[in-house]
């Protein structure tokens, strides 16, 4: 592979999730673990790891990929996305992958199993407004806890939340109208989390159940026959996992912890919007990434596929930023400072020619188990 022309950027640890940048479902083979965020100049700029496998990064605006590979469609169609966003988020930057899935460019069943994703987001960004602005009337008015119980919105519940709405924007120091507003965007932005307490089916509950099987069908694997585990990778990874999972889950939990009191949590949004949706985006920031990772795993079907995805597994682990300590006041473990292992290739035919279609054919597989 000729990188010659790129210049490599030293290892260093990230002070922010913004500047780890977003991670990208491409699909070309030497673009795994490929993130992008915001360049200086407001366009987006690629953070793509060092394809040997060792240290360091290569920050290219897309113009220098070519220079490491030929990006397929589906890769193209999915960046030229991203130079319209506004913002580069996990949010936003799954909303983009999602379209250009749905359009059939990663094959027909990732199509489809966008299509049925998009469904589920929006059941449950409906559910999360009823629930939210539901857990608002009973603390404003607790005796309407023993009315009627409705399960969906109905005319009549309507009316009631209007009416308190109205009843509270003096003492909140804006319009009734400007709350509605304020509790649809709460409600789109804690919907990956969930409002209910314990609930499971929100996609940051479900992502952290499918971070700990994985920890837990790996580390069976590796304890049945210890040979597996090649040069100490897989306890790097299970261990980058449970420490990921302990903060996602503590960045969940506050989460929930903020939105069981919709009161402060809409006053907090009135003040400090911006600052308030950002906190309910934490844990999917601490998160991002890690389920291409757990599709690896859950996509291979026997011992030697296994082997090959614990290498591939190993190879795009995340770095945790620091600001992380911020968000939990907590260090961050040290499986997350530095997780890259150092998995050197010699070459890279594995990832072209014949076998780079056959991963691509592959990667495409893994989008439509994609949630």
């Amino acid at each position: 592979m000729k990188t010659s022309a790129l210049p490599l950027t030293e290892f260093h640890h990230p002070a922010t999730f913004q500047s780890r940048g977003v991670a990208v479902p491409f699909t070309t083979p030497l673009l795994a673990g490929a993130r992008v965020r915001m360049g200086s100049k407001n366009t987006p700029e690629l953070v793509i790891p060092n394809p040997s496998g060792g240290r360091g990064v290569y920050i290219v605006h897309w113009s220098g990929v070519r220079a490491l590979c030929n990006p397929g469609v589906h890769d193209i169609m999915l960046f030229r996305r991203l130079t319209g966003l506004a913002r580069i988020d996990p949010g936003t930057l799954r909303q983009a992958a999602l379209g250009v899935a749905l359009q059939g460019y990663a094959g027909t069943a990732a199509a489809a199993a966008a299509a049925l994703t998009q469904a589920a987001d929006r059941a449950r960004r409906l559910r999360a407004h009823f629930q939210l602005l539901t857990a608002l009337l009973h603390q404003i008015d607790p005796a309407s806890r023993n009315g009627p119980v409705s399960i969906e919105r109905t005319a009549e519940f309507d009316r009631r939340a209007s009416a308190m709405l109205h009843r509270i924007a003096p003492a909140f120091g804006c319009a009734a109208m400007h709350l509605a507003t304020g509790l649809d965007t709460l409600g789109d932005a804690f919907a990956p989390v969930g409002i209910v307490v314990d609930e499971r089916e929100s996609r940051m509950p479900r992502l952290l159940a499918k971070l700990d099987d994985t920890r837990d069908r790996l580390s069976f694997w590796l304890d049945a026959a210890p040979d597996n585990d090649i040069g100490g990778l897989g306890r790097t990874v299970t261990n980058a996992m449970t420490a990921t999972h302990a903060i996602g889950l503590a960045l969940l939990t506050a989460a929930r912890t903020a939105v069981a009191d919709p009161s402060g949590l809409l006053k907090h949004w009135v003040a400090h919007p911006l600052e308030t949706i950002a906190f309910a985006a934490r844990c999917e920031w601490v998160l991002d990434g890690w389920e291409s990772i757990c599709l690896l795993w859950q996509g291979a079907s026997d011992d030697a596929n296994r082997r090959a995805a614990l290498l591939e597994m190993a190879q795009v682990l995340p770095v945790m930023p620091r600001e992380v300590s911020e968000w939990t006041d907590r260090p961050i473990p040290e499986a997350l400072m530095d997780p890259a292992p150092g998995v050197i290739s010699q070459n890279d035919d594995w990832r072209r020619g014949a076998a780079g279609f056959s991963l691509i054919q592959r990667n495409e597989a893994l989008r439509a188990m994609s949630e």
